[in-house]
């Protein structure tokens, strides 16, 4: 997969990196530095501030980036003009928008529910500023396909973050610590990662005049739909956080956090092959070369089923003992919705590889359309649910939603490449007899898992059944994955 896989490799190394360093700070945050109440306290600030950020984005990012990969070789003197033009638009969203929380921030946290999120939410008028300018810098990298540059700022922001966070809260600053530690993970990061923009990609004699302004307009124009997707899976991803602390408290928004965190870990490296190889498919289409971007889809397709269907049945046999074992009896209310949410990690993972596919198609006002319907509808859900069933209904009503919406995706990304459907579903189907097997292995060694070693012990024979009956059956080329990997 050539210059894809080495780009796929920078941010699967960040990803890792990031799992890491999240995974790290969870597990001292958990066990160590706030109880179940502070924990939901700190991430439903996040949850209302990922939220705002939307409306200081306003899907500009991905719009810059889907032009500066469309002219970086065929009018490169126009990419200047893409840069600017999108950092304009950034900076003036961004200002109106920390302008409305530094006003309105204690009438917000006292509508979600919890008024001692007010000093948390005035501090995150410095996140929303420097996060919106980061996201500006690493869709840009990713339109320029520099996965090393945006490997190398994610690996600095999660380094800042995991030495911050504690370290704040440590010297005895509180909430208001930790979200200052945020703060200073994605304000370094941001600076680093503009001025990198600026240095190698920016010239300031570019073109100017009617062409500036023709440039300018359509990243402002194709930028609408991108909000309204980007929008809805706010609203699809944040949504029931804020719910759950109107409905059930921090307590409740601690253990689906936790659950949602730990399954968002395995998704990393489906996310690092997406971003990796996303910007690829607008410049094939671009070269009218779609039988390739079919193929590299194709196989970035079985990569993902064969990875992910043996891991989120594995997750849903283990859930158990890793939160008791790892994060403490505190915490066994997060069990039910790691298992909720591992049923359906596949589907997110192949939203990871189709979503932003679809944008460099230029199909984005279809996903944005998908996407927005079902927003709604995962609100909805939410808003019946989560009052019935607490953490619960909040993960039965994201897997709904998000399994009919990547249906969705595959049905408009199939209509777009020329895929061999029939060569998927052989695929999928000897996949499915994999994650069979080894769930049949791992199930009746679950009940020994009673300390971390014997525990890391079943995950390791699960992870040897599945190498074992992958070669056997050849459905993926390990040699191959490994390359693109690494």
């Amino acid at each position: 997969m050539g210059k894809v896989g080495r780009g796929v490799s920078f941010v699967f190394i960040s990803q890792v990196f990031r799992m890491v360093a999240k995974g790290g700070l969870i597990l001292i945050l958990t066990r160590y530095l706030l109880t179940p109440n502070e924990y939901g306290q700190l991430f439903l600030t996040l949850a209302v501030l990922g939220f705002v950020l939307m409306f200081a984005s306003l899907g500009l990012n991905k719009s810059g980036a889907k032009y500066a990969a469309e002219y970086r070789k065929k009018e490169p003197e126009l990419v200047p003009d893409i840069i600017r033009s999108t950092y304009f638009y950034t900076v003036v969203a961004t200002t109106v928008v920390c302008t409305v929380l530094a006003v309105i921030h204690r009438r917000i946290a006292a509508f979600v529910g919890d008024p001692a999120i007010g000093p948390l939410l005035l501090i995150g008028v410095a996140y929303i500023a420097l996060k919106a300018l980061g996201g500006v810098a690493a869709m840009f990298f990713q339109g320029f396909n520099r996965m090393d540059l945006n490997a190398a700022t994610t690996i600095l922001s999660n380094l800042l973050l995991i030495i911050a966070v504690p370290g704040l809260l440590i010297l005895g600053f509180g909430l208001e610590g930790a979200m200052v530690g945020y703060v200073i993970s994605s304000g370094v990061a941001a600076v680093v990662a503009t001025a990198i923009i600026y240095v190698y990609f920016y010239e300031a004699d570019s073109i100017r005049g009617t062409v500036t302004s023709a440039i300018s307009k359509r990243v402002l124009r194709y930028s609408v739909p991108l909000t309204f997707t980007m929008g809805a899976g706010v609203l699809n991803s944040r949504i029931d956080t804020i719910l759950l602390g109107m409905f059930r408290g921090s307590t409740a928004i601690a253990f689906y956090t936790l659950g949602k965190q730990l399954t968002e870990f395995l998704i990393a490296p489906a996310h690092s092959l997406g971003f990796g190889i996303s910007p690829t498919f607008g410049e094939q289409k671009a070269k009218d070369e779609l039988n390739r971007a079919a193929s590299l889809y194709e196989r970035s397709f079985t990569y993902i089923v064969a990875l992910y269907a043996p891991a989120a049945a594995g997750v849903v046999l283990v859930a158990d003992p890793t939160i008791n074992l790892i994060f403490g009896s505190d915490y066994a209310g997060a069990v039910p919705v790691l298992q909720i949410f591992s049923l359906f990690v596949v589907v997110r993972a192949l939203n990871s590889i189709t979503s932003d596919a679809l944008d460099y198609l230029g199909r984005a006002r279809e996903r944005a359309i998908a996407k927005g319907t079902l927003a709604m509808a995962n609100f909805v859900l939410n808003l019946i649910f989560i009052p019935m069933f607490g953490v619960v209904g909040a993960a039965v009503a994201t897997v709904i939603t998000d399994s009919i919406y990547v249906g969705t995706e595959l049905y408009i990304i199939s209509g777009e490449l020329p895929l061999d459907k029939g060569k998927l579903a052989r695929s999928t189907l000897v996949i499915a007899a994999i994650t069979a097997g080894m769930s049949t292995v791992v199930y009746p060694l679950v009940s020994f898992a009673t300390t971390i070693p014997l525990l890391f012990g079943v995950v390791c024979i699960g992870g040897a059944v599945w190498l074992v009956l992958v070669a056997l059956t050849d459905v993926i080329d390990l040699g191959s994955l490994r390359s693109t990997l690494t």
